[in-house]
């Protein structure tokens, strides 16, 4: 093995590597091996016959090998046939008085693959090469953060292609250009990727939304948490044809190597629009018939105990929407001495899973008192159990009232009539057994022999059952009957066709 300090050293002395000149080591450094030992880099030396003529610690430490496995040996034995048959392109570049600059991954002497960056500085003297300094750079974690950086795009482009969404990556500047885009984009917009990469987003924005666009972009610029990501900004799109159609832009913060980025989620809200108009269509239909109709409707959750009720109804009880508050259905503006009445009705109803038809009274925001009647359903869940009550309710006071009217008019007739009567019969001092029948008693006592109860009579003649009663009463006094079916014998000379309960 040479001599460490003999004149082919290339570091004996004070000779060093590139013109062959001598001069004493800078700074006084007597040993310039053990400057080169301090180094974490991998430093070494081959001669034009390839043999090793200096190696550093690193050096030794990287192949696991003693300086005696070294120094003086062929690089073939140092390197391995294998990395040497790799290498040896380059090692003929660097005895050419080429420098050379490559990659090479090599297992170290643990067995791990390290990444390599390898420099071979041809040593030229008087234009003659006399061998070549190597080193090695590692750039493993390097390699590593590429490769990892390179999945993490990979799987990001990935991503963005499985979005259900249009995804549009621009630049936070002034002009937004897009950067990057997916396949749903080119299919929303109509466009391809190479035609929309380069532009500015508002490419697909109609021109009157493109300074709201700009001003939420340049917020984003400014404070990227401004808006998290998923609000959405309700827009028109512009489609390369130049149609336009509703969308949905949610904007986020992006961070890249480029600067900040701002990723655009893109959503086609056609069909939601479409279905969003006839809701409120048919809402306000809805309203329409109800406030013609005075009746509304009302949803009671028995999960939550809370109450949901519609404009017609808010307007029966004379309330806005803000002063409506969800309390249970039960006692919501029930008159107070109807409410038992219409707790229970509801318990049973929703213990029986039944329907319910009641009329109750309710009390507006006024004062008033309005007479109502609901109908409502007890709504079940899969397995039986009651979750919801629908009502509808009509405000029926106006026609209460008139029937009220009628039967109290209906009343007051009959009784001037019969008032009328008796007075004439005082007149004439008639007999009591041949007193005459008005022609409604006589209406009624034909309907009574037909086996009529005062119910049905009263239904068919629209009058009240109390109407008929009285009328019955008249026309016992009149005949000198006990019972109906006397007085039709008596009148009619005829049996009635079945005896009533009212006959006892």
């Amino acid at each position: 093995m040479p001599d460490e300090t003999s004149q082919d050293d290339p570091l004996s002395g004070t000779e060093r590597f590139g013109d062959g000149a001598r001069d004493e080591p800078p700074g006084g450094v007597e040993d310039p091996r053990a400057v080169l030992d301090s180094l974490p880099a991998v430093i070494g030396y081959y001669d034009s016959d390839l043999r090793s003529r200096l190696a550093n610690r690193a050096y030794l430490e990287f192949f696991g090998l003693t300086p005696d496995e070294v120094l003086g040996r062929h690089i073939s034995e140092v390197l391995g046939p294998q990395l040497y048959g790799l290498n040896r392109p380059h090692i003929d570049g660097a005895l050419a008085g080429e420098p050379q600059l490559f990659d090479r991954t090599v297992i170290d002497r643990n067995g791990e693959p390290r990444h390599m960056q390898v420099s071979y500085v041809p040593d030229l003297s008087d234009g003659n090469v006399r061998g070549f300094a190597l080193l090695l750079t590692d750039v493993t974690a390097r390699q590593i953060a590429e490769e990892a950086h390179v999945a993490a795009e990979r799987r990001f482009r990935g991503l963005l292609e499985s979005a259900p969404d249009a995804m549009v990556i621009i630049k936070a500047d002034n002009r937004g250009e897009i950067v990057l885009v997916n396949a749903q984009a080119e299919r929303l917009f109509g466009y391809t990727r190479e035609e929309l990469l380069g532009q500015g987003i508002e490419v697909l924005l109609p021109e009157r939304f493109r300074d709201r666009h700009e001003h939420d972009r340049s917020g984003y610029a400014a404070d990227p948490h401004a808006r998290p990501m998923g609000v959405g900004l309700e827009l028109f799109g512009r489609r390369k044809d130049g149609s336009e159609f509703p969308v949905e832009v949610s904007l986020g913060p992006l961070k890249s190597a480029e600067g900040l980025l701002l990723s655009s989620a893109i959503r086609d809200i056609t069909d939601r629009k479409r279905v969003e108009d006839e809701l409120r269509r048919s809402r306000e239909q809805l309203a329409e018939a109800e406030r013609v109709a005075r009746t509304g409707s009302l949803e009671w959750d028995l999960t939550t105990d809370h109450t949901t009720w519609s404009d017609g109804l808010l307007a029966i009880y004379g309330l806005t929407r803000d002063q409506f508050d969800p309390t249970p259905a039960a006692d919501q503006r029930v008159y107070p001495e109807d409410r038992q009445r219409v707790r229970e009705t509801l318990e049973a109803a929703i213990a029986e899973r039944s329907s319910f038809t009641l009329e109750y009274r309710g009390l507006r925001a006024d004062g008033r008192v309005r007479t109502l009647r609901s109908h409502g359903e007890v709504v079940v869940d899969e397995a039986g159990d009651p979750v919801r009550v629908v009502f509808i309710v009509q405000d029926i006071t106006d026609a209460k009232l008139a029937q009220e009217a009628l039967q109290s008019t209906s009343a007051e007739l009959e009784r001037r009539a019969t008032e009328l009567q008796q007075l004439a019969r005082n007149v004439a001092e008639p007999d009591p057994l041949n007193a005459p029948l008005t022609a409604r008693q006589l209406e009624i006592l034909q309907l009574v022999a037909q086996g009529r109860t005062s119910a049905a009579i009263a239904e068919r003649l629209f009058v009240t059952e109390g109407t008929i009663k009285w009328h019955v009463k008249q026309i016992l006094a009149k005949t000198n009957s006990a019972n109906r079916a006397e007085a039709v014998a008596r009148v009619l000379g005829t049996p009635p066709r079945a005896r009533s309960e009212e006959d006892s």
